[in-house]
């Protein structure tokens, strides 16, 4: 197999393979917001635009391999060069949407879990250098060539256009990877900051810092993507270039992903089960409870109640949960109670002389402070 063969090929491994394994996550995301927690929101619609323009990027890097991408010009025609340099243009813009819609959605989604004004800015201001880097990256790409068609012609009609000098492209392709790295890193590090105090198990908390700091795995991608860069000069442009096109493959690739993974805890909860207690119940947004129950068999009548927050603030976050179940039980006599079996249960079960008894479980997935006559007041977090 030939050098040049060998890189066609690599190309389309790469793509061949991350598109459907950002798909399947995707679609787990989907089901997992849509069908079990019932809560879809704009970070999974986000992470949706963010894999359809992954897949024209995938399907733009296969079609340019099949004119000319891996190749060098001298072995090529002109109009397969032209062909495999227009999709390689292509591959630029759904590249720029399609990270961009990704650290958007990234940064949505820990929004829900964020409490402190501090880190709910730091997020913003991610989501800003995002948008605003990304925008300028993808229109200096766009539009680097005047005419745009001069970006894929300019082989077989040197003096048909002119492009802007390529030193400023490589230049402005560093600063982007930087503000990228830098964004990864920020949303990667940011979970630690949200979980080191909550009151729960240190195994739990390091799945759970683990699972939201997935995201920034593709900071990986770019920072291997930058040695490079340079070969953005090359005069076989389509033959230097694959390692861009591979990492930068890579890097959106794994992003969606791990963005999608770290939304999939309920359903590991619905294959496994997550409560020891038979009677845990919860109530989310959009949906009833899963396990609310009617036990007429022992005697024992559940009533569930569930609320959310639904203030005007909890716009970027729809499925923002503070959730209470109080289950009322009627015990005959002679009947009790069993024990949790959790160590870090975080239920009460009171019983009175009558033998009644209240069986309450608080889940708070998500904490707000809010300001009330200069009182602070903060609901506590419980994952």
């Amino acid at each position: 197999m030939s050098d040049e063969h060998s890189r066609k090929m690599a190309v389309q491994t790469v793509a061949a393979v991350f598109l459907p394994i950002a798909t399947i996550s995707v679609l787990l995301r989907i089901y997992v917001r849509g069908w079990i927690v019932k809560a879809f929101g704009w970070d999974d619609g986000a992470m949706v635009v963010a894999l359809l323009f992954y897949a024209m990027f995938c399907g733009c890097m296969i079609g340019g391999t099949l004119y000319g991408t891996g190749y060098k010009s001298a072995h090529l025609e002109h109009i397969n060069a032209a062909i495999a340099m227009k999709y390689w243009w292509l591959c630029e813009i759904a590249y720029c949407f399609s990270s961009i819609a990704c650290k958007i959605s990234v940064c949505i989604f820990l929004m829900r879990i964020t409490i402190r004004r501090l880190h709910i800015w730091s997020l913003y201001i991610v989501m800003a250098l995002t948008v605003l880097a990304g925008l300028v990256f993808m229109f200096l790409m766009l539009l680097q060539c005047h005419p745009l068609e001069f970006f894929w012609t300019r082989a077989a009609d040197p003096n048909a256009g002119w492009c802007i000098d390529i030193n400023i492209i490589i230049s402005m392709t560093y600063v982007y990877s930087a503000f990228a790295a830098l964004c990864d890193f920020t949303v990667g590090i940011l979970p630690i900051f949200l979980v080191h105090k909550l009151h729960m198990k240190r195994q739990t908390k390091i799945a759970v810092m683990g699972i939201l700091s997935m995201a920034c795995i593709a900071s990986s991608a770019v920072i291997v993507r930058i040695p490079f860069v340079s070969t953005f000069a090359d005069a076989d442009f389509l033959y230097a270039t694959i390692q861009i096109a591979i990492w930068s493959n890579i890097e959106a690739g794994l992003g969606i992903t791990a963005g999608s993974l770290a939304t999939l805890r309920p359903l590991l909860r619905v294959i496994m089960g997550s409560r020891s207690d038979p009677d845990y119940s919860s109530g989310f947004p959009g949906g009833r409870s899963r396990s609310a129950s009617r036990q007429l068999a022992g005697h024992e009548h559940a009533f569930p109640l569930g609320s959310i927050d639904d203030t005007p603030q909890s716009r970027l976050r729809p499925d923002k949960l503070a959730v209470t179940v109080t289950t009322i039980k009627s015990q005959r006599e002679g009947d009790t109670y069993a024990e949790s079996s959790s160590p870090s249960s975080s239920e009460e079960r009171l019983t009175f002389d009558r033998h009644v008894g209240i069986h309450r479980t608080t889940e708070v997935t998500q904490t707000t402070t809010d300001t009330y006559e200069n009182e602070p007041k903060t609901t506590r977090e419980h994952v």
